[in-house]
């Protein structure tokens, strides 16, 4: 089986983050295997007005599409109650971007934010990319 990896940068700024932070962890073990977290770390958004966010970045391997698991990220979100129009209102409740896939940057603008860095780089400094 051909394993893929991925990794994806979570954030939330609702009065729940730390829940729904967690609760995404536990929804991504379903879909990934080998999965390193980072420590969930708070960061102010990134255009200066919203509340302060919880981030954290995982990285793991699939043997999904990444399609799959795209749109299996984007169902999460929406189960966990982020609507267009809360975005509009600066509340999301879960934020689930895959930025990296099998090495790729698919997520430029992400990749280079502070908020998915800080993660990104403790995970490299635990050497969760030398897993495979």
């Amino acid at each position: 089986m051909n394993q893929h990896s991925c990794t994806i940068g979570l954030g939330s700024n609702t009065p729940d983050r730390e829940e729904q932070i967690q609760s995404a962890v536990d929804y991504l073990k379903t879909l990934l295997n080998d999965l390193a977290v980072s420590e969930i770390y708070e960061s102010p958004a990134y255009n200066g007005k919203d509340k302060p966010y919880l981030n954290a970045v995982v990285h793991g391997y699939t043997d999904r599409s990444i399609d799959c698991i795209n749109n299996r990220m984007k169902s999460w979100e929406e189960k966990q109650g982020r609507t267009p129009e809360m975005r509009a209102e600066g509340k999301v409740p879960i934020d689930l971007d895959l930025v990296i896939w099998c090495g790729r940057i698919m997520r430029q603008a992400d990749f280079e934010r502070h908020y998915f860095n800080v993660g990104y780089r403790e995970l490299l400094a635990k050497g969760a990319f030398e897993t495979m």
